[in-house]
């Protein structure tokens, strides 16, 4: 609370210095406290695997100040001193090493906000991991992470990507990793890179390098599986998928989607069932509705026509715009036909 407090005030001799005493006179009378309060949850909405401390970030340092620590369920109350004419622009986040926070911005509140003493509800700020190991996507690390002797090759890497020239991207990772083969994330940006283009046996190897060089990074398990999957290898897909739940179980609701895949190939539908809905519990935003036509393709196995056709249509209605949506609409327009087309359908998404 003292920060903020100090930086209020600095802020006001500041703005009197600027603007004269006649001008500036009850400026001090125009902060009011309110008393913010709000939780921190992971993306499945249950409270974080650790303390979080929130932080208030302004486009000036004087605003900027740490805050409260959130208690073992992810409550925390700030009592803030706030002005509405304040020009300056502040979000809250919430803060734990090795995770994101989603940001809660300030500038909303509207000046019915501004009475003293009001509780004032804000969203949720969730918790995801700095790399989600999504698809198609790389998770660069800060330039003075990077180990000395790789760091740049590295900057050289960032701004190749950031030109979307990944074949170069590629080409300064390999030189990065080849003068410190200990570099595990640039190992794994390798890897992402490699599956981006689809190259997944030297994207596979990479990765391996990745979780070799630290066990303990967890992201490289999640792309290995879906490679593994891609690749139809299922025991590696499972020995990756285990060792991520064993790692970070809350962290990423993708590896349960990856495991109904290794499961359903694998002929375990009791199991495959078990993780597609542990995937969809874990995620609101539905970015893993795949998982539903999974579901379908389950039901079917088990001669649930009626059950497949509710999941497939359930699918349609989260991701209308699937690259392969008329073929999964001429599949459920076809279920229960003895004549049905056979239709090569990817349980993943394409």
């Amino acid at each position: 609370m003292v920060p903020v407090r100090t930086s209020i005030v600095r802020a006001s001799l500041a703005a009197v210095l600027l603007c004269g005493a006649q001008l500036c006179s009850g400026q001090a009378s125009d902060y009011y406290t309110l008393i913010l309060q709000g939780n921190v949850v992971m993306p499945d909405g249950s409270p974080p695997p650790k303390t979080a401390g929130i932080e208030r970030v302004c486009s000036d340092i004087q605003g900027s100040a740490p805050g409260p620590i959130a208690d073992k369920t992810g409550h925390y109350l700030w009592r803030m001193e706030l002005a509405p004419a304040d020009t300056r622009s502040c979000f809250l986040r919430a803060t734990i090493p090795g995770l994101i926070s989603t940001r809660v911005n300030l500038d909303s509140l509207g000046l019915s906000d501004y009475r003293q003493g009001k509780v004032i509800n804000l969203p949720n700020l969730v918790l995801s991991p700095r790399d989600t190991a999504a698809p198609r996507s790389v998770s660069l690390i800060a330039e003075d992470e990077a180990p000395g002797k790789a760091r740049n090759f590295y900057k050289a890497a960032i701004k190749a990507i950031d030109a979307k020239n990944d074949a170069e991207g590629i080409n300064q990772l390999q030189l990065a990793v080849k003068a410190v083969p200990k570099f595990a994330d640039g190992w794994n940006m390798l890897g992402s890179l490699y599956e981006q283009e689809n190259k997944l046996m030297d994207a596979r190897d990479a990765l391996q390098h990745a979780i070799e060089a630290n066990p303990k990074l967890a992201s490289p398990y999640l792309r290995l599986a879906r490679i593994s999957n891609e690749l139809g290898d299922w025991d590696a897909a499972a020995k990756n998928e285990d060792a991520l739940l064993k790692l970070e179980p809350r962290l990423y609701p993708e590896v349960y989607f990856q495991q109904g895949i290794t499961r359903f190939e694998q002929k375990n539908l009791a199991g495959a069932e078990e993780s597609l809905k542990q995937a969809l519990s874990m995620d609101p935003a539905h970015k893993l509705s795949r998982a539903e036509y999974v579901l379908g393709m389950i039901a079917l196995a088990k001669g649930d026509v009626n059950g497949a056709k509710e999941q497939i249509a359930k699918y349609m209605m989260l991701d209308p715009i699937t690259p392969d949506i008329e073929r999964i609409q001429a599949q459920l327009d076809s279920l229960g036909k003895p004549d049905a087309p056979k239709l090569d359908i990817t349980l993943e998404r394409p």
